[in-house]
């Protein structure tokens, strides 16, 4: 992971700021799980570990 990945990481104040770039607009497998994720996100849970096991036990297919 570059630095400035990890400064865009840590400077994100909501989840919306990490979906940024060339990749954005298009659809992948995460796009189901991005209202949970922001739901837990705003709850407080910026844990990336425990944010993936959360949708991976809701069926994200990508381990």
């Amino acid at each position: 992971m570059g630095l400035n990945t990890v400064l865009r990481f840590s400077r994100a104040a909501e989840p919306e700021q990490l979906f940024t770039g060339q990749w954005q607009s298009r659809p992948t497998k995460l796009d189901a799980y991005k209202p949970c994720l922001d739901q837990r996100w705003q709850e407080g849970c910026t844990n990336a570990s425990k944010l993936w096991e959360e949708i991976k036990v809701q069926g994200y297919p990508d381990g």
